[in-house]
């Protein structure tokens, strides 16, 4: 009869807790890749028209030989690079349009774009100031965005599934400027 060993093979196989990492994205910030930008328009309480725009962050390599902390233990932030992150949701508050319907009794909310204004600051959108000291936003597309390289902060959003379940999920939530980051450039396959 075989032993173990003959069965199995001799192979040696280990257990390294500093080589393990979460599958979820902890906490911290991190240096990524503008991915992809999606738009929606939404009335906000019944009252306001709203653009949000949605992104998706790729995590840079670039953050290799930081760490961030999980559950007492220090993690490499190179462990996470390649994995993807998706935005909270930022509102561009804007005029009601008078010939769309949707928009019929609905007010401006200008004061509320602040965040929007920073999302435009972190790539390097260019805003104005007008005579009245208020800031035109430009709306911004993917070809604005995709592939800046970006620094973000990523929190967990705790949420209830349809089951009545309850899921973490990591999101972007702040987006700054990466100063010495440089555009990635879309590969094109061949």
């Amino acid at each position: 009869m075989a032993d173990m060993n003959s069965l199995l093979g001799n192979s040696e196989a280990y257990y390294d807790p500093s080589a393990d990492a979460p599958s979820m994205v902890p906490e911290g910030m991190y240096k990524a890749y503008a991915k992809t930008l999606k738009e929606r328009e939404v009335i906000v309480r019944s009252k306001f028209v709203a653009d949000v725009f949605d992104l998706e962050f790729e995590l840079a390599e670039d953050s290799s030989g930081d760490t961030v902390e999980f559950k007492g233990n220090h993690i490499e932030k190179g462990k996470f690079s390649g994995k993807t992150v998706k935005s909270k949701g930022f509102f561009r508050f804007k005029k009601p349009d008078p010939n769309n319907p949707n928009h019929k009794g609905k007010e401006e909310n200008s004061g509320s774009n602040k965040s929007y204004m920073e999302l435009l600051h972190s790539f390097a959108v260019k805003t104005e100031e007008d005579k009245e000291g208020r800031y035109f936003l430009p709306h911004i597309n993917e070809s604005d965005v995709v592939g800046m390289p970006v620094i973000i902060e990523v929190k967990h959003e705790s949420w209830t599934d349809r089951e009545g379940e309850p899921r973490v999920t990591p999101k972007a939530f702040s987006i700054f400027t990466w100063e010495d980051g440089v555009r990635k450039e879309e590969e094109v396959p061949f």
